[in-house]
């Protein structure tokens, strides 16, 4: 089964939650992934472009060297 948008655990969604909802997500292949909790959630604007630490648009604590901690 292949989603016409996006995907979210298994369930064809119309968008992943980019700049809006309680919990932000990146897009991978199609995929809805969840940002990590260390970045900080931005209203109305990108939280996370990836998985790593060192994606997040802004840290929500502290920052080592690229990565938030």
């Amino acid at each position: 089964l292949s989603c016409r948008h996006y995907s979210r655990r298994g369930v064809c969604v119309p968008t992943c939650r980019f700049t809006q909802g309680e919990t932000r997500e990146f897009a991978q292949g199609g995929e809805c992934f969840e940002c990590r909790p260390e970045c900080e959630r931005i209203e109305g604007n990108v939280t996370c472009n990836g998985s790593g630490a060192d994606t997040c648009t802004r840290c929500a604590h502290y920052r080592d060297g690229p990565h938030c901690v």
